[in-house]
């Protein structure tokens, strides 16, 4: 029904505006409108026609609709439906909010990946101590992930994860892939929560290095450890890792380490208070 009406506005809208055009060059109305094949009945009607109450909702919700996607251009309809059920103001369903995006012409930007360089694991299997636990509330879990510069140079992103609450507690950005940067942002989580139980991470070398796991025994964590090929064992970092590349990384260009440790402390900062989620 939506889809006729919108074609029927279009050809009001048309219409009036070529016998418009015609009278202002001193043509007849007759004539234009035999010329055109409109009826003078269409004609009077677009001429008097007035939106209905519904028509006028859904104007006045497109400016709304557009101002929440220029402010998150990686939400879908869904989240903007349940974005506007959060906030003050409009109303808006999911229904409701496709339709005006695919009107307004946008969508969710979501954007291809680059490629980072690969790593090679050259220590023995450490132990997994998470794989069969089905509560994560005394686990953190943490990794390293690459962001790109406009000069094609990498820097280097560590973060700490409650994988039960999924919140970001702690993290550090750096243009070397040290044991320093792991150590850091493990660090920093636990001078502001309380410490967990188990800490659980991959085989990289930052993270089976002397100096992280001193860092554990110093306060007293058991260190877990992804299989070799099983990314999947870490998935609730890997994820926010890929929302936020989805979401921040790769709809920006960063020119400088600045640049993206601003913009990687606001995007944590609005994923653990105000991001709206389906899933992760």
């Amino acid at each position: 029904m939506s889809g006729h009406l919108t074609s029927r506005k279009i050809v009001r809208n048309v219409g009036l505006t070529l016998v418009n055009q015609f009278l202002a060059q001193g043509y007849a109305l007759v004539r234009i409108l035999s010329a055109l094949k409109i009826k003078p009945s269409n004609y009077y009607n677009w001429r008097h026609w007035q939106p209905s109450r519904q028509e006028k909702r859904r104007e006045s919700l497109k400016p709304y609709i557009l101002d929440v996607w220029k402010t998150f251009k990686f939400y879908g309809y869904r989240r903007i439906a349940a974005y506007s059920q959060q906030t003050d103001g409009s109303k808006v369903s999911e229904y409701m909010t496709l339709k005006l995006m695919r009107e307004l012409g946008i969508k969710s930007r979501m954007q291809k990946r680059y490629r980072k360089p690969k790593t090679v694991v050259t220590v023995n299997q450490k132990p997994n101590l998470i794989r069969h636990l089905h509560d994560l509330s005394g686990v953190w879990q943490t990794d390293i992930t690459y962001i790109q510069l406009t000069n094609h140079k990498w820097v280097y992103l560590a973060t700490v994860l409650d994988p039960e609450k999924r919140k970001v507690l702690g993290y550090k950005i750096g243009d070397t892939m040290t044991a320093e940067l792991a150590t850091s942002a493990l660090q920093m989580a636990l001078d502001k929560h309380r410490k967990p139980l188990i800490i659980h991470s991959d085989m990289g070398s930052q993270y089976t290095s002397a100096e992280f796991n001193i860092k554990c025994q110093n306060y007293g964590l058991k260190h877990s450890y992804s299989l070799k090929g099983h990314p999947y064992d870490n998935g609730r970092m890997e994820a926010f890792h890929s929302i936020l590349k989805r979401e921040e990384v790769y709809l920006k260009a960063y020119e400088t380490l600045t640049q993206v440790q601003a913009a990687i402390g606001w995007y944590i900062n609005f994923y653990n208070r105000n991001r709206i989620s389906n899933v992760a």
